[in-house]
């Protein structure tokens, strides 16, 4: 099998820098359904950008960290340039791997706007379950409801 059907994915800390290509893919009419502020809201959190060899195609990021529950909430997007391509699943990984030495936490939940079939299914091959019903801030619809997937780590 050659390198170019199976990339090597990483992840990097932002920089300023990726507003440009971030931008970019927020014009995407499905990042813009899916994420929050089309994706373009990532300095509160801690987020890295995907990378696909040394090329920028989505971010994911901590949410938050609740150590009375242990529960990591992560979230990701991936750009139109990168997407059926693993990105979303190889960093998911690489956060898993990352989450499991950090002292308090158990699990990691996703919570996926109701209708997100591409992200539910990634969530469910992934071994996520589905635990609840909530609320997320995802789309441009501001907070709508959710599906709440959980693995335990």
């Amino acid at each position: 099998m050659s390198l170019m059907n199976n990339p090597s994915y990483s992840l990097r800390e932002l920089l300023e820098s990726d507003a440009v290509w971030i931008e970019r893919a927020a014009e995407d009419v499905e990042i813009q359904k899916w994420t929050a502020n089309g994706g373009q809201q990532v300095k509160e959190r801690q987020a890295w950008a995907i990378l696909k060899d040394t090329e920028p195609v989505g971010v994911i990021s901590l949410h938050s960290v609740d150590l009375l529950t242990s529960v990591a909430d992560v979230g990701y997007w991936v750009a139109p340039w990168g997407r059926r391509q693993g990105a979303a699943k190889a960093a998911l990984g690489l956060v898993e791997s990352e989450l499991t030495q950090m002292h308090g936490v158990k699990s990691i939940q996703l919570r996926i706007m109701e209708g997100n079939h591409a992200s539910i299914a990634l969530a469910t091959s992934l071994g996520y379950e589905l635990v609840s019903a909530g609320t997320c801030s995802c789309g441009s619809q501001g907070v709508v409801p959710a599906v709440i997937y959980e693995k335990k780590l």
